[in-house]
């Protein structure tokens, strides 16, 4: 068997597989940065096996059946050992109900859905283990080192608005998937490292992405955009945590410039609830409500801002930082 640890900044998560490359399918979340040995207590346990998805079985009232969003049909369902998220002939994942454990199994072939849903989920509960949740958001970091955390619906322009920010002189620690924390004084964010999906419109709206872009454009229009390229042209953050300095409420203005205000705290908690908390067809499970309970705390303190993307939106940053009476980018 092989073994590896992830660093999830003051825990650890172990991953175990008969194979090295079903490691490293789920090592793509952080980017490939594994350990062969813990390097702080360990938090959670996930097994990934090749094999056979478990299926449903014949009578069982499912939590949740239906399509999932770019991964096709699944179930989800309370067994004797956990609770159970299949995606049949594909892939599965249990969650147990009595120890910090996970297990995923995935068809031959499926490897890549490792890293989508079944592998996020575990994830999470690896977090919530340590004390901690993944929220759907970018990350930037500001002069004075705190973090700015940025909601959005989908198809508000999370991306194109954390490339413009960077480029206006704000570090950037994630474009989707930040790790928080409200165990402390104050609340604190770290980021996934992952390349950028970049959408053909960004890179029209942002010239100097253009010639950042690897690979073919996806079904979807997008070409992703490594965090090794930017380092050339934004600041990359290392990975650590940060205080969070504010939330904001990304959507998009018709006008030309940006703009930045306060916002009720309900409606970002309304908003980032919808985006990151799972409900089932009997109620919200216990994981889900804890992580809306965390989801409270951290909206409730910090301040809160809407900020309006104009459609030139290399005036973001600016924007943002007159909202924090920051005034100017220190070096």
């Amino acid at each position: 068997m092989i073994q590896k640890f992830f660093d999830l900044q003051g825990a650890s998560l172990r991953v175990t597989a008969i194979t090295p490359v079903l490691v490293d399918f789920f090592g793509r979340i952080f980017a490939g940065r594994s350990r062969p040995l813990p390097t702080a207590p360990l938090a959670y346990g996930l097994t990934i096996s090749s094999g056979e998805p478990l299926t449903m079985p014949a009578g069982t009232e499912p939590l949740y059946q239906g399509p999932i969003l770019d991964e096709g049909e699944a179930c989800f369902w309370q067994a004797t050992e956990g609770r159970v998220l299949s995606f049949p002939d594909v892939i599965s994942l249990t969650l147990s109900d009595t120890a910090r454990e996970a297990t995923i199994i995935v068809a031959p072939g499926a490897e890549e859905r490792i890293v989508m849903t079944c592998g996020q989920l575990a994830l999470q509960a690896a977090l919530l283990a340590a004390n901690q949740f993944l929220v759907h958001a970018a990350g930037l970091t500001l002069p004075d080192g705190r973090v700015a955390l940025i909601f959005g619906r989908s198809g508000a322009g999370k991306t194109t608005s954390t490339l413009a920010l960077a480029a206006g002189g704000l570090g950037l620690c994630s474009d989707d998937a930040m790790a928080c924390s409200v165990a402390g004084e104050r609340p604190t964010a770290w980021g996934m490292p992952r390349s950028l999906k970049v959408h053909r419109h960004t890179a029209q709206m942002l010239p100097w992405v253009e010639p950042l872009l690897v690979g073919d454009w996806s079904a979807e229009d997008e070409r992703q955009v490594t965090l090794a390229s930017l380092r050339n042209t934004v600041t990359v953050e290392p990975i650590a945590p940060r205080e969070i300095a504010a939330v904001f409420l990304l959507d998009r203005s018709d006008a030309a410039t940006s703009r930045c205000e306060p916002v009720a705290k309900a409606e970002v908690l309304a908003l980032a609830a919808a985006d990151n908390v799972r409900s089932t067809r009997v109620g919200v499970p216990a994981g889900e409500r804890e992580l809306f309970r965390r989801l409270g705390e951290l909206v409730r303190a910090v301040p809160a801002y809407r900020l309006s993307a104009g459609s030139r939106p290399t005036d973001l940053a600016t924007v943002m930082l007159a909202a924090l009476n920051i005034e100017k980018i220190v070096a």
